[in-house]
């Protein structure tokens, strides 16, 4: 398996070609997709042998898979002192999953050669729009794999990022839905009144439908979302 048309179905999404008629018409659905509900998600962007080989290769590493389990903020880059418990910069949520970062990862494996692919970085660059784009070098971030067992959780919060790439590689058989209010704050409005309403189950969140093998880029710094709980 060493051929991007290994990894990708181009056929449906053909990121080798974006100035083709098929590539731009790609790129001005997803970046419409953003700009409307702050998500691209591309069903079936992975193929299913993948699937199955990454499963194989993650499975042989679960034993050194580092716990992570603590509550959070949705607003951890601001000082959250001095509001009242029930605003919702007082409120915190569990944080619960497996984590492997790209040091645990084998460097020829296909979870590492996945994201490096040029092809696959120039697409995401031109659905953000930058100028340029490069692969992170950092060791904890540059490819991080999330294991969720029954009732485990991302709770609530807001990335620091404009844009995350998400792979989808396993569904839940139960919970573990990505749920999110798209482009609820702004620079100029964090809007606690529809944050609060999210929070007491007020208002309800949009779902992704986002089955195993589908790509996810989504913008959550201004996007509040969560991964349910995973159900037993």
């Amino acid at each position: 398996m060493d051929a991007l048309a290994d990894f990708i179905d181009l056929e449906r999404y053909p990121i080798d070609d974006l100035e083709s008629c098929a590539g731009r018409t790609l790129i001005e659905s997803c970046q419409g997709m953003m700009g409307e509900r702050a998500i691209c998600a591309l069903k079936g962007f992975l193929r299913p042998v993948l699937l199955q080989a990454i499963s194989d290769e993650v499975t042989h590493l679960e034993s050194t898979m580092r716990r992570v389990d603590f509550p959070a903020t949705p607003y951890g880059w601001l000082k959250n002192a001095g509001f009242s418990t029930s605003h919702p910069r007082s409120r915190v949520f569990d944080r619960r999953c497996g984590v492997l970062t790209r040091d645990q990862l084998d460097p020829e494996g296909l979870c590492v050669r996945l994201f490096q692919f040029p092809e696959l970085t120039e697409f995401v660059r031109q659905l953000l729009g930058y100028e340029q784009l490069f692969n992170s070098a950092c060791p904890n971030i540059s490819v991080r794999l999330n294991i969720m067992e029954p009732g485990d959780e991302f709770g609530w919060h807001y990335d620091t990022n404009d844009g995350a790439v998400s792979l989808v590689l396993q569904s839940a058989e139960e919970g573990g839905d990505f749920e999110y209010a798209p482009l609820i704050r702004s620079e100029e409005e964090e809007n606690y009144d529809r944050v609060g309403a999210i929070f007491s189950g007020e208002e309800t969140p949009d779902l992704a439908d986002a089955p195993a093998g589908t790509f996810i880029l989504f913008m959550g710094r201004r996007s509040l979302h969560r991964v349910a709980p995973i159900g037993s």
